[in-house]
């Protein structure tokens, strides 16, 4: 590994903590840009994790990117819907010629948006797999999980950069593999993730509910996702729905999604990036999903009550 990787986090979130946090703990330079309570709370009491691992960290935090500079890679750990105006704000002062943004959000499109401020030579999407979530402004819990993240270049090419970032991540216990389709990556977490928090925000129920009381309907849902994936070029194998109800059933039970989180107590959420995305891309490739369209419809009902 070479001697510096300088890191910025947008996004000093759930996310952004766990995965900046092990990039500083492989030796990398990683600074945050946060914002509000958030910086607040990093300046005073510094960047703290706890449960499965349990970590305090100082890292240099602002609001203002100019003060970090341009880096050789930015992770974007923001929710969706902050992606592309985060971009847009902070890009001039962190993206050099040679800088990789690494996407970090759960769906599909947010490689897209990336690439579509940054271009595609500069834009790495990510798969995060870890169960995190923020306890206060600065805390995150590490509740466990598989602790990894695949990266790959949206173009496909192979880049120094990235192959940095996956030794330090692989020195400090975080899988990262290298990964030849990181197109099918995206859409076997979203057939996932996305899925559940479907189904699981529109029910008001928890991962082991879906996985007993309200099972046929989740395989319905789940095969939706798969048939949309799969018509929009994801590898998927012959056995994605056993494989995929295979990792619900090695979860626990009381396990629900952020986004499914974020719905339930009245926060704006990812709701247009994942189901709420799944409808118009399905019609893209003539595959129906009413299941989906449906919840997609009960969110946005419940959503506009909240006032978002």
């Amino acid at each position: 590994m070479t001697s510096r990787l300088r890191v910025a986090v947008v996004g000093a979130g759930a996310i952004g903590t766990f995965y900046g946090m092990m990039l500083e703990q492989a030796g990398a330079d990683v600074s945050f840009v946060a914002r509000g309570a958030t910086l607040a709370a990093i300046r005073r009491d510094g960047l703290r994790i706890t449960g499965k691992r349990t970590r305090t960290i100082h890292p240099l935090v602002t609001d203002d990117p100019a003060q970090i500079g341009v880096v050789d890679a930015v992770l974007v750990c923001t929710k969706t819907f902050q992606v592309a105006p985060a971009l847009e704000d902070y890009s001039s002062s962190l993206i050099g010629p040679d800088t990789v943004v690494v996407t970090t959000q759960n769906g599909v499109a947010t490689p897209q948006v990336v690439a579509d401020i940054v271009g595609r030579r500069r834009t790495c999407p990510g798969v995060c797999r870890e169960w995190v979530k923020i306890v206060e402004p600065g805390l995150v819990d590490d509740m466990g999980g598989p602790a990894s993240i695949h990266i790959g270049m949206l173009d496909g090419s192979q880049n120094p950069i990235v192959d940095e970032i996956r030794s330090r991540f692989e020195s400090v216990g975080v899988t990262c593999p290298p990964i030849a389709d990181i197109i099918t990556e995206l859409w076997f977490k979203a057939v996932n993730v996305c899925a559940q928090g479907a189904i699981g925000a529109a029910l008001e129920a928890t991962l082991g509910e879906l996985l007993t009381c309200h099972r046929d309907l989740f395989v319905r849902c789940v095969r939706e996702w798969i048939a949309v994936g799969e018509a929009h070029g994801a590898d998927f194998s012959p056995d994605v729905l056993e494989a995929v109800f295979a990792y619900f059933e090695s979860q626990e039970g009381h396990l629900t999604t952020s986004f499914q989180r974020d719905i339930t107590a009245g926060r704006a959420s990812e709701l247009e990036a994942q189901v709420g995305a799944l409808p118009g891309l399905g019609d893209e490739v003539g595959v129906d999903t009413p299941l989906n369209d449906a919840f997609a419809a009960v969110l946005r009902a419940k959503a506009a009550r909240a006032g978002h």
